[in-house]
């Protein structure tokens, strides 16, 4: 008789062995709890004494555990168990499958069903009183016995990762993104298709959208990349030897002299190909990772068919993917860049004739590049990644009771993918020249807004007014004002808006129908400029610090340098952004701890500040004259605009939403503003 196949396992990111108390971060990666604390112990080492999170091993994603107080060798015990990558030879051995409505009678009765919608298992008697019960009647049983991977008795997590406790329940088709409640009234109310969960899972057919074979050829492309970077260690080795065996050849004749010089150049030669093997073995490194959360993915995927509910599956799709997205993104920018082929070609320093008046046997000549199979396959996966990103896991949406419309907007995302704004260039597509906007004192536009309608609303300091261009940047109408306006920000409910007038007053209005209607004044801090809102919080930024108001009452101050200051803010990992001097800070709000500081010698004065989506941090220097990017983590950056089309002192800078384009203004210059657009290389 045949030996039946083994049963996969899923394997740990970092040791790329099967999962030990998998530990799942919130960016959805998953580590072993050993592999995870010692990362983070070693991590630890070389980060600030005040940071208190870690980056994720493979997507960069911050990660802080529930008690920053606690001691870092426990800081994985704080991330929740991955009950999905337990492996199911110690799922198997553990306990007997027991069935649950008869442990709640305090008996213990053997299973022999699994219930996919109730999510529990049932023993011969209940599965009769489940089957005959109207409610559970259409309830789909899956045999226990038939139940592979460590899928069965698996619940998914259904809980916000930014918002504790707040229950997964929408979906953002125009991010492709699970939200709560919160994350759509802070971030997503600009979005025009935002879907009940429930919706989408009723719409879905029963085992459609597993869509195996995107994540099979996901796998076998990291598989050709972990190929290609086999074979170009072999055929490495292969020319190393045959340079050395060239050279041994030809200083036979000259075996004295040239033994130490041999020995010299082998030495070289030993020295560059074992660098060149550790950056094809570190390349390999990040590529093998890669493809083993690739395979974990697919073998996830292909276990959901039967097993589990739908609601759990499309939980559980869209999780991955948005992981498996990180993690691409993460090795993407480690491999796309490292060769894994290095031609060596062997360059004589003079001839055998004059050998004894040699002084060196030569130089290893290295030229590298990377070759076309992993060109090929990084392309193709970035391609499937895209597409797995642009098509949520529920698609039969033509018939949804949702007004907005599902398979349009999935169209548009399928064919007009996200430039990566890291590789990506950007163009002045627009500029708005101060003739144009009506008044005889020239314009200073300190702040900006877009509105549901992507208008850009504007404030104009020197003409006390708000300026509304349409979503062509069109100069459309404006708003008086009583007082100097600085700064202007949406407020969380619909329509509302704050503006900073006066240095020491915050005005807020209701914007609706084009009408702009003062609904209450607030008094601030003397000094304020910029100004953010963060939940119930109103923060403003003075020339000395940045404060909080709660309640109209200042609650915290953080000190900081460099006259005015304009802030920002992100709701989803509840940090603020502030200039101080010519440093960028981000800083934890609720723990008062800074995140990073992010400084550039080629930016100077940095007044504007904004975030886009994904809080990449846009920077424009009043003094260097440029706009610079900083990543999430602050961990790099990059000079976006070197230099602005016809604006010599950048003022403000305002991100659109959900375009990849961005409003840079002037300081009292002819060029009011310039909008500038992201276009991939």
């Amino acid at each position: 008789m045949a030996e039946a196949a083994p049963i996969p396992e899923y394997r740990c990111l970092i040791c790329t062995t099967p999962y030990k108390d998998p530990r799942k971060l919130p960016c959805g990666h998953t580590f072993c709890y050993r592999c995870l604390t010692s990362y983070i112990e070693a991590e630890h080492v070389t980060a600030d004494e005040d940071r208190h999170y870690f980056p994720c091993p493979v997507c960069d994603a911050p990660s802080a555990p529930s008690d920053v107080s606690a001691d870092v060798s426990t800081w994985a015990e704080c991330f929740p168990i991955n009950n999905l990558y337990l492996n199911p030879i110690t799922a198997e051995t553990s306990d007997v499958h027991l069935c649950a409505p008869c442990q709640r009678g305090k008996e213990s009765n053997r299973a022999e069903v699994w219930c996919t919608d109730c999510g529990e298992k049932l023993c011969k008697q209940c599965r009769i009183y489940h089957e005959r019960s109207k409610p559970s009647s259409n309830h789909r049983l899956v045999s226990v016995s038939t139940t592979v991977g460590g899928i069965c008795d698996v619940m998914v997590n259904e809980i916000c990762p930014s918002h504790d406790g707040k229950q997964l329940d929408v979906y953002c088709v125009d991010h492709s993104v699970m939200c709560c409640g919160v994350c759509v009234s802070v971030s997503h109310r600009h979005c025009n298709n935002v879907k009940p969960i429930e919706d989408l899972v009723r719409k879905t057919k029963a085992g459609q959208h597993t869509r195996e074979t995107e994540w099979k050829e996901l796998r076998e492309e990291t598989k050709k990349m972990l190929d290609d970077d086999d074979l170009g260690v072999t055929l490495l080795t292969s020319t190393e030897k045959e340079v050395s065996a060239e050279m041994t050849n030809r200083i036979q004749q000259a075996k004295d002299k040239l033994d130490n010089l041999n020995a010299t150049y082998q030495s070289d030669l030993a020295d560059k190909c074992k660098a060149l093997r550790k950056k094809i073995s570190a390349r390999r490194m990040c590529v093998n990772t890669f493809h083993t959360n690739a395979e974990n993915s697919h073998l996830l995927m292909s276990h959901l068919d039967q097993q589990i509910s739908e609601r759990h599956k499309f939980f559980i799709r869209e999780q991955s993917k948005n992981q498996i997205s990180g993690h691409y993104r993460r090795m993407d920018q480690n491999t796309k860049k490292q060769p894994n082929r290095f031609d060596i070609t062997l360059k004589l320093g003079t001839i055998i004739d004059e050998i004894m008046k040699m002084t060196t046997l030569g130089n290893v000549d290295v030229t590298s590049t990377i070759s076309a199979v992993s060109q090929n396959a990084n392309v193709c996966i970035g391609t499937m990644i895209e597409t797995l990103l642009s098509t949520p896991s529920a698609s039969t949406l033509a018939d949804s009771t949702s007004t907005s419309d599902l398979t349009g907007s999935l169209q548009y995302l399928t064919v007009k993918a996200a430039v990566d704004v890291w590789t990506g260039s950007v163009s002045c597509v627009k500029t708005v020249d101060e003739s144009t906007l009506g008044e005889s004192v020239t314009p200073l536009l300190t702040g900006g807004i877009f509105t549901d309608n992507n208008e850009l609303l504007m404030t104009d300091y020197n003409n006390r007014r708000l300026l509304l261009f349409d979503d062509t940047y069109s100069y459309v109408r404006e708003f008086n004002i009583n007082g100097h306006p600085t700064d202007i920000v949406r407020g969380r409910a619909e329509d509302e808006v704050f503006v900073a007038v006066n240095d020491n007053e915050i005005l807020k209005y209701q914007l609706r129908n084009g009408q702009l209607t003062l609904i209450n004044k607030i008094s601030c801090p003397q000094g304020t400029w910029g100004i953010s809102v963060l939940g119930d919080n109103i923060l403003v930024g003075t020339d000395g610090s940045v404060k909080v108001m709660t309640d109209g009452k200042v609650t915290k101050s953080i000190k900081k340098r460099g006259g005015n200051t304009y802030i920002t803010t992100s709701p989803s990992s509840a940090t603020v952004y502030h200039r101080d001097n010519n440093d960028v800070v981000c800083r934890r709000l609720d723990r008062h701890a800074e995140v990073y500081r992010y400084r550039d010698p080629g930016l100077k004065d940095p007044i504007g500040i904004g975030l886009d989506r994904d809080d990449n941090v846009y920077v424009c220097g009043n003094h260097s004259g440029n706009v610079h990017l900083v990543s999430p983590d602050g961990s790099r950056g990059r000079v976006l605009v070197s230099k602005l089309s016809a604006i010599n002192k950048p003022w403000c800078v305002v991100v659109h939403p959900t375009k990849q384009e961005f409003v840079v203004t002037s300081f009292q210059e002819s060029t009011s503003l310039e909008v500038y657009r992201f276009n991939s290389k």
